[in-house]
Formats: C-alpha cells, structure tokens, sequence
C-alpha cells in the first residue's frame, strides 16, 4: 500500500521547494523510498545546448540526495 503528501501553496517564494526537499530527506533517512513530482515547472534554466535545467525538481534531488 502506498499512500502520498501533497505540498501546496499560493505563493512562488514561500518555501514550498525548500520543505519538500526536506520532508523528502526524512522519508528517506527513515527507510521510506519516497519520490518527487512537480506537475508544473518552474525555476528553469536553459542549458547551452538549449536543454531544461529543472531547478526546482533539481534541488529537491541535491537537497535530499534520492535518485
């Protein structure tokens, strides 16, 4: 059985991204195998080669060190 958190906010910079970076860490630390999921993108950068950086989605990962 699986069952999911949802993060949700109205704002762009009241630290949605920073705390699902957290509670990612802790379900991992805590022998959970959680995953992240942004429906909608944001905090892109472009690459050289034109391709996406997902900021948001990227820091998730780096912050709390999934796959």
């Amino acid at each position: 059985m699986s069952s999911a958190l949802f993060i949700a906010g109205t704002g762009t910079d009241i630290g949605k991204t920073y705390v699902s970076g957290l509670l990612v860490k802790k379900l991992a630390e805590c022998g959970k195998n959680p995953g992240y999921f942004k429906a909608a993108m944001s905090g892109n950068e472009r690459r050289e080669d034109g391709s996406l950086i997902p900021g948001d989605a990227l820091f998730v990962q780096q912050c709390s060190g999934i796959a």
